[in-house]
């Protein structure tokens, strides 16, 4: 049976005297329509955990163990440098041991917001195009409300989700991001990739089942990102407030969009003739450059 799709974070068992790395965590804190600046994390939450993301790398994973201690995982690739495997590094409440999971007789210590920012320099080495532009779409769109949204069961991610107004409420909209030199975008044929992958999640949106748990996560993703925002001295925008206490009742929006980034200087890029594909398909579509602001269009692109 696949998973239920959920948000969720225990706000409760946040207790007094708080660690360290979760101070920095939230002073590093910038909600979306907000710069990133060169050290600055973005929160998404998840199903019993929370994301602090660099870029669109994850830098820590949040959560409470069976003691209902407060944790942090983060990649041992930005903790231990040269250090390249798949594993993680944990810190655990107040205890700033940090241990090599390769060489354990090399381990440290997490010295406050110097370590931190050392794991968000390292983080920068694994940026990218794509990830870069999902920030600046962020950046620049305060009703962003989470970014990597995985589809439970599968390997696939819609890379934004964000909040729409209208006049009954608001829709909770999908967005996967591409880049126009993407070969999933670009095609010869009657077919570009990325069609079966906007199917995908279409039938995933369209589901009454994952309808209704959509519809649960993300009211109570807006409540976390309010009360975790609020501890940062900080605010996220009205449209997630007003979802948040059902001032605005939520609705779905199922048909995923697509957002492109098309970059104005490849003069080989050719990008018209796959724009005019892909919109032969009906894609809902939205086709930023450097020249536009990165708004997000409401109601369909």
């Amino acid at each position: 049976m696949t998973k239920q799709f959920a948000r969720k974070f225990a706000l409760s068992q946040l207790s007094d005297p708080k660690p360290e790395w979760w101070k920095e965590l939230l002073l590093r804190l910038k909600p979306a329509g907000e710069e990133l600046s060169s050290n600055g994390l973005r929160l998404a939450v998840r199903e019993n955990y929370l994301n602090f993301y660099h870029k669109g790398q994850a830098i820590a994973k949040v959560a409470f163990n069976r003691d209902k201690t407060l944790y942090s995982e983060q990649h041992v690739k930005y903790v231990f440098e040269g250090v390249n495997t798949q594993k993680y590094v944990r810190l655990t409440g107040s205890d700033p041991s940090l241990i090599n999971p390769e060489k354990p007789e090399n381990s440290a210590q997490y010295l406050g917001g110097k370590t931190l920012e050392d794991w968000i320099k390292r983080s920068k080495d694994h940026n990218g195009d794509e990830k870069t532009f999902v920030e600046n779409v962020a950046a620049a769109n305060s009703n962003v409300i989470d970014m990597e949204m995985g589809l439970p069961g599968s390997g696939y991610r819609i890379d934004l989700v964000s909040l729409e107004r209208h006049e009954d409420g608001a829709s909770l909209v999908f967005w996967e991001a591409k880049l126009t030199t993407d070969k999933r975008c670009r095609t010869n044929s009657e077919e570009p990739e990325v069609l079966e992958q906007l199917a995908r999640y279409r039938e995933f949106l369209t589901d009454r089942d994952h309808q209704g748990e959509l519809h649960k996560a993300y009211i109570i993703a807006c409540q976390v990102l309010v009360k975790i925002t609020e501890l940062a001295g900080k605010s996220v925008a009205p449209i997630i407030k007003d979802v948040a206490t059902g001032h605005l009742p939520l609705t779905i929006d199922c048909e995923p969009r697509l957002l492109i980034y098309n970059n104005e200087e490849d003069k080989q890029n050719s990008w018209s003739r796959h724009e005019k594909k892909l919109r032969e398909h009906y894609v809902t579509m939205q086709v930023m450059t450097d020249s536009t602001d990165y708004k997000l269009q409401s109601g369909k692109p």
